[in-house]
């Protein structure tokens, strides 16, 4: 279970004013916590509790560029008021038995670790961040694995794991990100970075309320979003749970959100821009909480006037939304497309699942508010019967505004079960037969067949191949 920490375990640390700071030589020095104690001007002290030693930083220390830093069997850091840990040299932040980074400011909240200018990529490992925060800006990037992130003051920047360093890569892995004020990890607008973020858990970021995602993200090269839990608060109806961005025409050419649960919070997943994205194998569950649908509540919602937007869309389960996936502008977002080979670059599977999307008494599994013909085969709708006209009631498109694009939503998925049958059983010009790539034939073919007759489907095995004409 991920450590959560309150910070009155830290009550005893005494609180030093902070002063005005102090930078060490550059000359290749490597410091820890017990070497900077050594120095004069640092205002690092410590005192020992139960055997373990309790660091307070009181001023703002920098380890200049040329030297190092290791934080090495450190346990306990308090930073008061208004105290950064600057880093401009390298470190390594790797704890074997963990290190806490806890804010015990009185007046005005420490900010936590700046990563600044650093050339080489950074390793932070089991390190607890509660009320602080950690800030890379023109770095090289980092790695960060077992580290827990909790109830972040804000002052480093608008999240817990701010990434200010332009083209970096970032990797985070097992980590949690619980109750902090604003995002847990953010990119500025005109900042892109390389990240992939995996087996994490995001809980109840953005207990301010503001209009932001928990992941709250600008496009780069490459982003993928995998295996992670983020769960919000439905008090919190301004905080959606994954947004990414693009408002200063960068390239996103490699973005994945893939084996995700995603609930309780404003919207699911939101873009804004252009992108190629794929998202896949999701589970969003009432990513319900905005007070007006005109402004949000999708499951999974695209936004692109500039129509360059890429999106494949498949294996997920989308329920409880005030709409289901909307698609506004983009260029092409495919839902499901099984009538093209396998080879083809457009063949997407689909495999979607709709429940319960809706709003005001009506239900919204796809709403394509856009000009372009969107293709969604091989998806289960939230309708009693898979048949084209109960899937029309929950599919907004060209049929019911003559200005917005078609969504190809046919041949709908199968339902479970297979069952053996002569091919003389459909020998009638009313049905319809399909391989298991979606490919209409004229006659059922040996193996597993899609057979549609009277607005149902089966799975039927021939043995041998029909002969209706």
């Amino acid at each position: 279970m991920r450590k959560r920490f309150t910070l009155t375990i830290l009550a005893f640390c005494c609180v030093i004013a902070q002063g005005w700071g102090y930078k060490t030589k550059g000359d290749g020095t490597t410091y820890t916590f017990d070497s900077l104690c050594e120095q004069e001007g640092s205002g690092v002290t410590y005192e020992v509790q139960q055997g373990i030693r309790i660091y307070t930083m009181s001023v703002n220390d920098t380890i200049a560029a040329g030297d190092r830093f290791e934080v090495g069997d450190a346990r306990i850091v308090c930073m008061t008021d208004d105290v950064t840990f600057v880093i401009e040299g390298t470190a390594d932040f790797f704890s074997p038995a963990g290190c806490l980074f806890a804010n015990m400011a009185t007046l005005t909240p420490a900010n936590g670790i700046l990563m600044k200018d650093v050339s080489v990529s950074t390793t932070f490992s089991s390190c607890y961040f509660v009320g602080v925060g950690l800030k890379f800006v023109g770095c090289a990037g980092g790695t960060l694995s077992n580290c827990t992130f909790q109830e972040n003051n804000g002052a480093i920047g608008q999240s817990a794991l701010v990434l200010a360093s332009d083209g970096a890569t970032f990797t985070i892995d097992h980590s949690a990100f619980l109750d902090n004020p604003k995002a847990a990890v953010s990119s500025a607008a005109n900042i892109s970075c390389n990240l992939a973020i995996t087996n994490c858990t995001l809980t109840n970021n953005g207990t301010l309320n503001g209009n932001t995602p928990q992941l709250n993200l600008t496009v780069a090269d490459n982003i993928v979003i995998d295996h992670c839990t983020i769960t919000g608060n439905p008090e919190h109806t301004m905080v959606g749970a994954i947004g990414i961005s693009n408002f200063y025409s960068r390239t996103g050419n490699n973005i994945t959100i893939s084996n995700c649960t995603i609930r309780d919070n404003r919207y699911g997943i939101g873009t804004v821009g252009s992108m190629d994205i794929v998202i896949k194998d999701n589970t969003l569950v009432d990513n319900k909480y905005e007070v007006n649908p005109m402004n949000g509540g999708s499951g999974i919602s695209l936004y692109d006037p500039y129509q360059l937007t890429n999106a494949m869309i498949s294996g997920n389960h989308i329920e409880g939304s005030l709409w289901g996936v909307t698609v506004i502008g983009c260029k092409n977002v495919n839902l499901g497309r099984t009538n093209v080979g396998v080879d083809n670059p457009d063949y997407n599977e689909g495999r979607n699942t709709f429940k319960d999307n809706g709003n005001n008494g009506l239900l919204y599994d796809l709403y394509n508010n856009s000009a372009n013909t969107v293709y969604a085969q091989n998806n289960t709708w939230n309708v009693s019967h898979q048949t084209q006209e109960e899937i029309e009631n929950v599919i907004f498109h060209k049929a019911d505004d003559a200005s917005l694009g078609e969504v190809i939503y046919w041949p709908a998925a199968a339902p479970a079960g297979i069952r053996e049958v002569e091919g003389s059983e459909f020998q009638d010009s009313s049905s319809e037969f399909y391989d298991l790539r979606g490919v209409q034939h004229n006659n059922p073919q040996k193996g597993i067949n899609i057979v549609r007759k009277n607005g149902r489907a089966n799975l039927l095995l021939l043995r041998t191949r029909g002969n209706v004409k």
